[in-house]
C-alpha cells in the first residue's frame, strides 16, 4: 500500500520555462547583452549539467556551485554574476509559474498520504524554490520538501529517492514518485525501489 507520494517539482509542480526565461533576462539585463544569447547559454549550460548528472559525474555536495560556475564561465563573468540573477529571476516570478491543477491535486493527497518534494537544484539554491512554494501556496500542502542542496545527493542517485523515504520511516515499495524527467525521475526512482510515474511531456493526449 502506498503511504507517501514524492513530486519532483519543476515542470511537475512549477514551470521551469518561465523560471529559465526570468534567469535569461536577467542574465541580459545585468551584462547588458541580448536576451537571445543569455537565454542560450542557460540552456546550453543547463543541458550539460544534465548530461553529468546523468552520468553521475558531479560531486553531489557541490552540484549547485558546480552548475552556477559552469554557466558562469559560458558567458565569461563571475559566477556572482549568475548568483544575482537567480536572485532578480525568483523577485520576478509570477503564479503563472503553477502548472494546471496543481494546487488541486496536492490538496486532494494531502492528510490521505505523506507528501513530499523530491527535487534536485541548478543554478539557484533551493532556499529560492521555497519561497516561491510558499508565496504561491503550494507548501501548505506539502508534509516535507527535500533538495539536493540540503540532502547531499541528486537525482537519479538511489540516495535521493531513500533519504526522505527513511526519515518518514517508509519502505521503497510504500513509495511512489511523480515526475517529468525519464532518467532523473522515473528510472532513478524504479532504480530505487519505488513506484514511478513519468510526467512524458511530449506525449500525445
Amino acid at each position: 500500500m502506498v503511504r507517501l507520494v514524492s513530486f519532483d517539482v519543476w515542470n511537475t509542480l512549477m514551470d521551469i520555462n518561465i523560471m529559465l526565461e526570468n534567469l535569461g533576462k536577467a542574465l541580459s539585463y545585468l551584462l547588458n547583452i541580448p536576451e537571445k544569447d543569455a537565454m542560450g547559454k542557460v540552456l546550453e549550460a543547463r543541458e550539460e549539467i544534465k548530461r553529468i548528472r546523468k552520468a553521475r559525474a558531479s560531486n553531489p555536495s557541490k552540484a549547485l556551485e558546480e552548475s552556477q560556475k559552469l554557466l558562469a564561465n559560458k558567458l565569461e563573468v563571475d559566477v556572482e554574476i549568475v548568483r544575482r540573477a537567480a536572485a532578480l529571476a525568483t523577485l520576478s516570478v509570477d503564479e503563472r509559474i503553477v502548472l494546471s491543477k496543481v494546487p488541486e491535486t496536492l490538496k486532494r493527497l494531502n492528510g490521505r498520504y505523506i507528501v513530499i518534494t523530491t527535487g534536485n537544484v541548478m543554478f539557484w539554491p533551493s532556499s529560492y524554490t521555497r519561497l516561491l512554494m510558499e508565496k504561491f501556496g503550494l507548501a501548505e500542502h506539502i508534509t516535507r520538501q527535500f533538495y539536493s542542496d540540503e540532502i547531499g545527493t541528486y537525482k537519479p542517485m538511489k540516495e535521493a529517492f531513500l533519504k526522505p523515504l527513511k526519515h518518514f520511516k517508509v519502505s521503497p515499495a510504500e513509495a511512489i514518485h511523480i515526475g517529468d524527467t525519464k532518467a532523473e525521475d522515473f528510472e532513478g526512482a524504479l532504480k530505487a525501489g519505488l513506484y514511478a510515474c513519468w510526467i512524458n511531456p511530449n506525449a500525445k493526449k
